[in-house]
């Protein structure tokens, strides 16, 4: 039997035999102690930290932590990192219970969600948060002196977090051990119906932590699938696209999980890189995709081999040859995204979860055109799927969250939660995602209109992002699209072209009647996908205006003068090493334009130098896009 196959099997059946909680995942996750489990760089070092050295902080600030609280929910904050995985099982060994919270969410909700569960301290990494709880840091904790470990004393068995935001209804599941062991124990199935995931890459199987851990696509299939694997994990040290790039390459990351504005992105950079080109290299590049896909319906392996040979240069500037493994979820992806990414020989497989269920299935089929078609495969074992007689999926199973907290109040649990995901089931036995039942359009001759059929068929170079749903009336389909006010007239022409050949591919009845600009953006910060509810709801109160041509929204300036507009923008093109072009007046400077903590007092400090003034921030009140520290700037200079 091949030992990985092997290892897994032994911890599956060592986790099934006893009572599923979390302090058994943890005796089984740290008894290899000298296994790498986390990577990162530091200048020019690669940092490896050991699950034994791992375990060790755990131990030691697991009994600082209970002297904190006893038996409560404690709340995590901090981004991605081996701090963040330590003060999870820290919080857990300690007798208490995590709350995962989500840091793009507004402080409003978080505070909400804290005063719901109780919870009366934050341990935080990094920068401290603004929010209605005892705040201590991971620093002060480690810091600590030893305690004393009891030894068999209590472990806590449940986490928290809250959902996506793509729904207005504030939501927070709570798993216990039992139901995360129930996911974890579907790897076994998932090995036997796909050995490609556990392909190791000169000897190692690394995941990039690239999801969020606070969400439940993160945790669980990031991070304990594989954690019960005993695999490497790679931290990043800022979202910025080259950082992403380089991490990968240098630390030959093998399995990338994302959702699918990662793979948008790719998609679109390579069509921009395509149109710098000359007609023979696109030509060129065009036949390596189409050769590598048919090669792979050939031969899996074969075809891989070829597609590296065949699209060196291209593969060479985005993920290298290490990678061999990735899956994306949490939204609806196009096919041709999924089309470009299996061509270029990284196996792309399409997943399907939600907060509430955890993950339920993934297309496992290593046939090419099965990942193409957008399959979401077929129900784990641990997970049961039904339609009703419109379609939508239904689901139950031991995995699925048995306590959800909505809007602060604990709901009953129903046997099958209606997931409002409208489906079919193919040939092939597996499901396919069509739409949800909230965004149905309900057009002025009768015809229930699907906004996602009409949105698949849009893809917009210079779009931030975009969003098809039913205009005031809901009668009749809009696209929505956020774009950047830096876009040139040559860009804004190439987006109205593409608009009008999108929606010109589509059927009568689905072309869109009207589309609107915006520069707010169509996520409210806590979501990994576009909410159109959010935005619906957002037109209506007007913290998302819409304009109906790219002139108009572009007579929409920065109040402040153009000279100090102009001046911040080199100094954020500077700190950030990226065009002045490609910097969104209103974006945010960490969370879209992937700025760290230290580039942004850098940036304060640049702007400082810039105008001879100090900037202050006072009582949380801080500054995050180009717009606002133009503005900042010139209200402190009128006071000069």
């Amino acid at each position: 039997m091949d030992p990985v196959v092997r290892f897994v099997k032994q911890n599956s059946a060592e986790l099934n035999s006893g009572n599923k909680t979390f302090e058994d995942i943890y005796r089984i996750v740290f008894r290899n102690e000298g296994n790498v489990m986390a990577e990162t760089s530091s200048g020019f070092d690669i940092i490896k930290y050991t699950y034994g050295e791992v375990k060790s902080r755990i131990e030691k600030l697991a009994p600082v932590i209970a002297g904190l609280a006893s038996d409560s929910f404690i709340g995590l904050w901090g981004e991605n990192c081996v701090e963040w995985m330590i003060l999870f099982w820290a919080i857990l060994k300690s007798g208490n219970k995590p709350y995962l919270i989500n840091l793009m969410q507004p402080a409003e909700a978080t505070n909400d969600n804290l005063r719901t569960l109780c919870c009366n301290t934050v341990i935080y990494i990094g920068k401290a948060p603004s929010l209605d709880a005892k705040l201590v840091s991971f620093g002060e904790i480690d810091a600590a002196p030893a305690a004393d470990v009891k030894e068999g004393g209590p472990f806590g068995n449940e986490i928290a977090l809250s959902t996506s935001g793509t729904t207005l209804r504030r939501k927070i599941c709570i798993y216990s051990g039992r139901e995360i062991s129930e996911q974890i124990l579907n790897c076994d199935r998932i090995i036997e119906m796909n050995p490609d995931i556990k392909e190791f890459y000169h000897g190692s199987l690394k995941m990039l932590m690239f999801l969020p851990l606070y969400h439940i696509f993160g945790l669980e299939a990031s991070y304990l699938w594989f954690a019960f694997g005993n695999i490497t994990f790679v931290f990043l040290q800022s979202m910025a696209p080259d950082v992403l790039l380089h991490t990968i390459r240098r630390h030959e990351v093998t399995h990338i999980f994302g959702v699918p504005l990662l793979w948008h992105t790719i998609e679109k950079t390579l069509k921009r890189r395509l149109a710098s080109y000359d007609e023979k290299t696109v030509s060129k590049l065009k036949k390596g995709l189409a050769l590598s896909l048919k090669l792979q319906t050939i031969s899996p392996k074969l075809g891989r081999k070829a597609a590296a040979r065949l699209l060196r240069e291209v593969r060479s500037e985005l993920f290298g040859d290490s990678v061999l493994f990735c899956i994306t979820g949490g939204s609806y992806i196009r096919s041709s995204a999924l089309e470009l990414i299996n061509a270029l020989g990284y196996p792309l497989y399409n997943g399907y979860g939600m907060s509430e269920l955890g993950i339920t299935s993934v297309e496992l089929s290593r046939s090419v055109k099965q990942r193409i078609n957008g399959s979401i495969g077929k129900p784990f074992d641990s997970i049961e799927y039904r339609l009703s007689d419109d379609g939508c999926l239904s689901v139950r199973g031991s995995s699925v969250c048995k306590r959800v907290i909505v809007d602060g109040e604990e709901t009953p649990s129903d046997e099958w939660f209606d997931t409002g995901d409208i489906m079919h089931i193919g040939k092939d036995g597996c499901y396919y995602i069509d739409g949800r039942r909230s965004d149905l359009v309900f057009g002025d001759d009768g015809e229930n209109l699907n906004p996602d059929i009409a949105e698949r068929a849009f893809s917009l170079s210079n779009a931030d992002s975009f969003t098809v749903l039913g205009d005031e009336n809901n009668e009749k389909l809009m696209l929505v699209v956020r774009i950047p006010k830096t876009l040139l007239l040559i860009q804004k022409q190439r987006l109205e072209e593409e608009i009008r050949l999108c929606n010109g591919s589509l059927p009568p009845a689905y072309r869109v009647r009207r589309v609107a600009y915006t520069y707010d953006p169509l996520t409210d910060g806590g979501s990994i996908k576009v909410s159109r509810a959010f935005v619906r709801k957002g037109i209506a109160n007007g913290s998302i205006k819409l304009f109906d041509s790219m002139e108009s929204a572009s007579a929409q300036t920065c109040e402040a003068s153009e000279e100090i507009f102009r001046a911040v923008r080199e100094v954020f093109s500077s700190v950030l090493e990226v065009p002045e072009e490609s910097i969104d007046p209103n974006a945010h400077f960490m969370n879209d334009l992937g700025g760290s903590s230290l580039d942004y007092f850098t940036l304060i400090s640049e702007i400082d130098k810039r105008f001879g003034i100090t900037m202050k921030f006072e009582d949380g009140d801080f500054s995050y896009t180009l717009n606002d520290f133009a503005e900042k700037a010139e209200e402190i200079l009128k006071k000069l």
